[in-house]
């Protein structure tokens, strides 16, 4: 399980043609990758959805300039969740998209951007 020490919105961008918040995601266990969190509303219902999330194994000592066209940021969306002990992915998945929404004031933020966009 991938615990949370921080997050926050970095910006407002689009993928796959879905109007999305990016989120940066501090991991709160040592050794743990920095994540890219990609959130958008769902249709119906307007419910805010993990989309996709991306490893970031930059060190920011060395890549101060957030470069992310080099291999420190990788795809993981399909194996974020593949590994949980005792979970199925879709629990581990839905698990992390609470701890993730329930992070401060995260989720009324997201949503008021994002649904406020549908």
């Amino acid at each position: 399980m991938y615990a949370i020490q921080d997050a926050k919105i970095r910006r407002l961008t689009e993928v796959d043609g879905l109007s999305c918040a990016e989120v940066e995601v501090q991991p709160g266990n040592a050794g743990d990758p920095l994540l890219l969190v990609y959130v958008a509303s769902t249709q119906p219902g307007n419910s805010l959805e993990v989309v996709r999330i991306v490893r970031n194994h930059s060190d920011s000592a060395i890549d101060w300039y957030n470069n992310n066209m080099h291999t420190a940021f990788e795809e993981a969306t399909e194996a974020a969740f593949e590994n949980s002990e005792g979970m199925t992915v879709e629990e581990d998945k839905a698990r992390f998209q609470s701890e993730l929404f329930s992070f401060g004031l995260l989720g009324p933020t997201l949503q008021r951007y994002l649904i406020g966009q549908a």
